[in-house]
């Protein structure tokens, strides 16, 4: 989209941008979808063990996060935010055509390969998260973050199970022959992520100059993050996710491998989650702009924190479904509030710098997370036969400490009625 000559020009073309990006958001979830959802189900039917599940995630983790401390430099050096997002999607998206040609490779190097493309494809999508939310966190008041990001949400929850159901469906039919399946998805998923690029390049991107006394070192903000507040909300969120990935990769296998469910039974366990959080991400969005992030983030981290030691209690499919609609509410205003956390704590010419930085501290907790489970479960005891319950339960109390303790010590940045 062509700069603006005026400034009822720019607002147009805000408004067209907004509107954009809820198509982006639409094909961006059919890629979440038929692609990102069945990447860990896929290692499964490749055979892979535990140990290498836990090395999928947490490598990829790895690699992309590492990059990311590249992406400031690398939009500051193309001067364009959204050149960066352009280019990285496209890249992205060509990156699950070698993931769905895996089955047709030696059996092998099946999940060597899908480790590295995996690799491939979060590293080009990582390039892209900092400046896509600097430029929103542009396009978007700071007054209207809850309610826009909640409706994007909404409608990307929707699209993300209607796609999961979809793609689950489609293993379903080819269960005999579930590796053509996963080949026929994850082209559907390349298709979506580039019909998600042309939307994204017809976006438009406001002005921002970014000048040298802007800059900041990795190592200045990692020398910060017990001194400022937004450093110490890096720390709780990032000791949080190491928390949470200490079981997250492991849920498909649990239920895949080791409790036996079907795809579509699967299927129908897992987008419980993101049905509900279309249901409750308005709410969060309202509640957030009108008492700020900070309480929500409070009230959502002591409850996802309980939940993975629920599965304990009971593997029946019914009470399985109650715990991710908790999962799907809490975590919808967990993951709304946090992003508008980081917006709201940089001024336009350092969020994109910061969001990189962020991203890279939380994704080096997120792998030590992983490859800690991966460890832990092949060699902790087992809970009622599963060394994957301890694991579930370990991670519980890990977030119990996390959301108690380190929480407390971040303060609200925005300026809230009461």
């Amino acid at each position: 989209m062509k700069a603006p000559q005026n400034k009822q020009h720019e607002e147009i073309a805000v408004r067209k941008s907004l509107d954009l990006s809820i198509k982006d958001g639409v094909a961006f979830a059919a890629t979440t979808g038929f692609g990102d959802n069945y990447l860990n189900p896929f290692a499964v039917a490749l055979g892979a063990s535990n140990f290498q599940i836990g090395l999928l995630s947490s490598f990829t983790q790895l690699v992309s996060s590492l990059m990311q401390l590249k992406a400031a430099d690398i939009t500051e050096r193309l001067g364009s935010r959204k050149k960066v997002i352009v280019l990285s999607v496209f890249f992205q998206a060509f990156m699950l055509l070698p993931v769905a040609i895996i089955p047709y490779l030696p059996q092998s190097i099946h999940i060597q390969a899908l480790i590295l493309f995996s690799t491939l494809y979060l590293l080009f999508a990582s390039f892209a998260h900092p400046p896509w939310g600097s430029l929103m966190a542009d396009l978007v008041p700071e007054g209207k973050r809850g309610a826009f990001f909640s409706k994007r949400g909404r409608i990307v929850g929707l699209v993300t199970v209607i796609s999961a159901f979809l793609a689950g469906y489609t293993l379903h039919l080819f269960k005999k022959q579930s590796l053509t399946g996963f080949t026929i998805i994850f082209l559907i998923a390349l298709v979506s992520r580039y019909v998600s690029c042309y939307f994204l390049n017809r976006m438009y991107e406001p002005p921002l100059e970014v000048k040298r006394e802007h800059y900041f070192s990795f190592s200045q903000f990692v020398r910060r993050l017990n001194v400022g507040n937004f450093g110490k909300y890096v720390v709780f969120h990032s000791s949080f996710s190491f928390a949470v990935f200490l079981a997250s990769p492991f849920f498909p296998v649990f239920m895949l491998r080791d409790l036996g469910f079907s795809y579509i039974t699967y299927t129908i366990v897992t987008t419980t989650v993101p049905l509900a959080s279309i249901v409750a991400v308005s709410y969060w969005g309202r509640r957030a702009d009108a008492i700020g992030n900070r309480r929500i983030i409070q009230i959502c981290t002591l409850v996802v924190s309980v939940l993975p030691v629920m599965w304990l209690f009971s593997r029946n499919v019914y009470f399985l479904l109650v715990i991710q609609t908790l999962a799907g509410i809490f975590w919808a205003g967990f993951n709304l509030c946090s992003s508008n956390f980081i917006y709201d704590s940089a001024i336009p010419e350092k969020r994109t710098r910061v969001i990189s930085y962020f991203n890279t501290f939380n994704g080096i907790s997120i792998c030590i997370g992983t490859l800690l489970g991966g460890f832990l479960a092949t060699h902790i005891p087992p809970a009622f036969g599963y060394r994957l319950l301890t694991l579930f339960a370990v991670s519980s109390l890990s977030r119990v400490i996390v959301s108690t303790i380190l929480l407390k010590r971040v303060k609200e940045i925005r300026k809230i009625a009461y």
